[in-house]
């Protein structure tokens, strides 16, 4: 793919350092749609209004070729989304994990509200955001589940960062029975991208940091062997004892215990000596012990952690790393807020409920393309490590709040800026050009309003 030559037609294509970003996908395409897609890519990120196809490639100043090359390639073109997850891991595992370290992937659902019968795939939907509590839970539109890499940078080294992996579209029963396809539940769509992540990591350790929601038997009776994971737990789960010696005689080795009273229960015990720990400068209780917990987890011992804040109510979490301490899984379960805060962006920032993509293989591309889009602007800014590209803060922020780790939107922020000014200051091979540069840079400000 010859990068000078889309440079030279187009008037807006992103940054140097972003453009050698994006040749790590450029064997997963042909030339004509690699330009394609790295121009996409610029104009996502350079929108700053609805996410839509169209404004995309209105974004980089386009004008002369015709839009149905765009749609096509969500719709059309021949490019697996798989292959580039998979890229987009190995580079992300490359950069930010150390090789004795284990990978840490969260799992999480979430939903992308639509409009209209006609979209492939819409259904009624749990729409988890903290507003729809106060009328109405469910939405019209698709479920997602997504697996992300969290990783850390020693410039923030307290500070968690979700970025995402690979993602699967949730199908209801009828949708499957009418295409005749087997139905598969969110649980096990999770095991599924949690199988393909590790076969892609060929050696690593793989610690999954799940909700409660998937903390189910189907996934964690058949957890790939590499992995461990740190999960929410029912408070009313049946748990038993591990189990003893078989007894003298004939008859198989028991598999289990005696039961346990509820987890719920269990901490009320006078017996049980809370311990006091602190988890990202809060001050916790906790209390852990070794179980079984059959019904999800079989045979397995986990470790069973109850947490509380001073006084308050506990919640309960469980592991399969008996190494770990009850400090630290509450310290694991914690950092999966980064997941939330992925999601917030994508959806406010990304414009992940926006395109108006109708048939299946583009609704199966162009959510996950954004989502893509903001996974490589963090990678872009996280490989870098230097504050000095989120620009200054303004002053009334406070200290705290201007020594804080850099938000998406100063990312992004960072990116446009770096992609303005390098097509200001040295792209242009004559004056026309640069007149041209300046009316397409002037034609996209134009439009966030």
């Amino acid at each position: 793919m010859n990068v000078r030559r889309v440079v030279r037609e187009y008037p807006i294509t992103s940054c140097a350092s972003f453009n050698g970003v994006l040749m790590v996908f450029a064997g997963a395409f042909t030339g004509p749609t690699f330009a394609t897609f790295e121009l996409l890519v610029t104009g996502a990120i350079l929108l700053h209004r609805r996410h839509t196809v169209t404004n995309m490639i209105r974004a980089i100043g386009l004008h002369e070729a015709h839009h149905a090359r765009f749609h096509r390639f969500f719709a059309d073109a021949r490019w697996a989304l798989a292959d580039l997850w998979e890229r987009f891991a190995e580079m992300v595992v490359g950069r930010f994990c150390a090789p004795d370290d284990r990978v840490v992937v969260g799992l999480d659902d979430t939903a992308e509200k639509k409009t209209g019968g006609k979209i492939y795939g819409t259904s009624v939907v749990h729409d988890n955001r903290p507003a729809v509590h106060k009328e109405w839970a469910f939405s019209w539109g698709h479920t997602w589940v997504v697996a992300s890499l969290l990783v850390r940078v020693s410039r923030w080294a307290g500070h968690w960062y979700a970025l995402p992996a690979h993602m699967a579209l949730y199908r209801s029963k009828k949708l499957c029975q009418k295409e005749k396809r087997p139905f598969r539940t969110k649980p096990q769509l999770a095991l599924g991208l949690l199988e393909t992540i590790v076969s892609w990591l060929p050696g690593r350790r793989v610690l999954a940091l799940l909700d409660g929601g998937y903390a189910y038997k189907t996934p964690m009776r058949h957890l790939p062997e590499r992995v461990d994971v740190v999960t929410r737990m029912r408070h009313d789960a049946a748990i038993y004892e591990l189990p003893g010696p078989k007894r003298p005689g004939r008859g198989r080795p028991p598999s289990r215990g005696e039961r346990l009273p509820r987890p719920d229960e269990l901490v009320k015990s006078p017996a049980c000596l809370w311990k006091k720990v602190a988890v990202g400068g809060k001050d916790y209780e906790v209390v852990s012990r070794v179980v079984l917990w059959p019904t999800v987890f079989g045979p397995r011992p986990i470790l069973m952690v109850a947490s509380r804040r001073p006084g308050g109510t506990a919640q309960f979490f469980a592991t399969t790393d008996l190494s770990l301490t009850a400090a630290e899984v509450v310290a694991w379960y914690d950092a999966r807020w980064a997941i939330e805060v992925m999601f917030r962006e994508m959806k406010e920032r990304m414009g992940f409920e926006e395109p108006q993509c109708r048939v299946e293989r583009a609704v199966e591309r162009t959510a996950p393309f954004l989502l893509l889009v903001l996974g490589l602007v963090h990678h872009w800014f996280l490989s870098q490590e230097d504050p000095t590209l989120v620009g200054r803060r303004p002053r009334w922020y406070g200290r705290k709040r201007r020594e804080a780790p850099p938000s998406f939107s100063e990312m992004l922020a960072a990116l446009r800026r770096a992609t303005w000014d390098e097509r200001f200051s040295g792209t242009s091979s004559s004056e026309a050009h640069l007149s041209e540069i300046h009316e397409a840079l002037v034609a996209v400000a134009s439009m966030a309003a």
